[in-house]
């Protein structure tokens, strides 16, 4: 059955079923979306590169992430740090999406990927570019100010949704996690290069690992031009505030919906979080955001453990 009808029969049906007092969808479940909302979101699923001799090594935890990307039922998400390998694992383990995101072999050549996940059955791609977080946007090897070693990338599309016919734009990076500068500099210039990609009235979603608190540099250069969405949902928040786990295991969370009744300040203590809200969604004007929210499954198997170093994010939007 097509996605955006199947989603459409699951919504009358659940609907149907409460109003005869039938058992609605499990707590646990994920609500189907109406056939005119897209989910979109981001993950960054953690080289493979890295925990080869641990329990966090991509053999062992790649099913699990399937299984989460799964049932998170994404429409576009943008990826990061998925590596040529596991880019292909997740294409062949879920054969209606495909990726976006190669340039000239950077994920070879550079070590660096964000590729964007979209349904086939429900995206088509019109028009897609990436390019550098340097001084030489256009190719390899310009200044990248204090960065780490490892190049970035940002990775955009202009896609229509099958379903409605809508066109927007999906952009995704993942900035540097030393270099505030860079940063910075970073999401300046794709803030800048928006404007030569993005038609007039296009409405955007940004996504990404960004590095940084929604105090610095970076995180205010975004919210000139774009709105987090986690500040823009209609229902309450799902999940808890940190994206970025590093691995580190908590029975219960602090919920983004109580953090955010805190000063700006205090949450954003990594100590008391056991980890940092690092992970985006932006949306521009003319994109209404139904729901957000952050999954933090653990594997499963009574394991304290989870898929990746950061949780995904996953939000409901709609196009005015």
């Amino acid at each position: 059955m097509n996605t955006c009808y199947r989603r459409l029969f699951m919504s009358a049906l659940t609907a149907a079923l409460a109003a005869i007092g039938g058992i609605g969808a499990a707590s646990d479940d994920v609500v189907p979306a109406p056939s005119s909302s897209l989910r979109v979101g981001s993950y960054n699923i953690r080289t493979m590169h890295a925990d080869k001799r641990n329990e966090n090594a991509w053999r062992l935890r790649k099913n699990d992430l399937i299984s989460l990307m799964r049932r998170l039922d994404y429409d576009v998400v943008g990826l990061q740090e998925s590596f040529p390998a596991q880019s292909a694992y997740i294409t062949n383990s879920l054969p209606d999406y495909a990726l976006i995101g190669s340039i000239d072999g950077a994920e070879v050549k550079k070590g660096v990927t964000s590729p964007i996940c979209y349904r086939m059955s429900r995206i088509e791609p019109l028009k897609s570019g990436a390019f550098w977080l340097s001084t030489t946007p256009d190719a390899p090897g310009g200044d990248t100010w204090d960065s780490s070693p490892h190049s970035r990338l940002c990775v955009w599309a202009l896609m229509k949704d099958r379903a409605t016919g809508k066109v927007f734009c999906f952009i995704n990076t993942h900035t540097d996690h030393v270099g505030k500068i860079a940063r910075h500099e970073g999401i300046k210039l794709i803030m800048q290069r928006m404007d030569g990609f993005v038609p007039s009235g296009t409405p955007v979603v940004f996504t990404g690992d960004h590095n940084c608190v929604e105090t610095e540099e970076a995180a205010k250069e975004a919210a000139k031009r774009l709105k987090d969405s986690l500040f823009l949902t209609e229902s309450p928040a799902k999940g808890p505030w940190r994206t970025y786990n590093g691995r580190n295991w908590r029975a219960t969370e602090i919920s983004a919906v109580d953090a955010l009744k805190m000063s700006v300040k205090k949450r954003n203590v990594f100590k008391k979080f056991g980890g940092l809200r690092v992970d985006y969604i932006y949306v521009s004007d003319g994109v209404r955001v139904l729901d957000y929210a952050v999954d933090a499954s653990s594997r499963p198997g009574g394991v304290k453990l989870y898929p990746s170093d950061h949780f995904p994010l996953v939000a409901t939007i709609e196009f005015n």
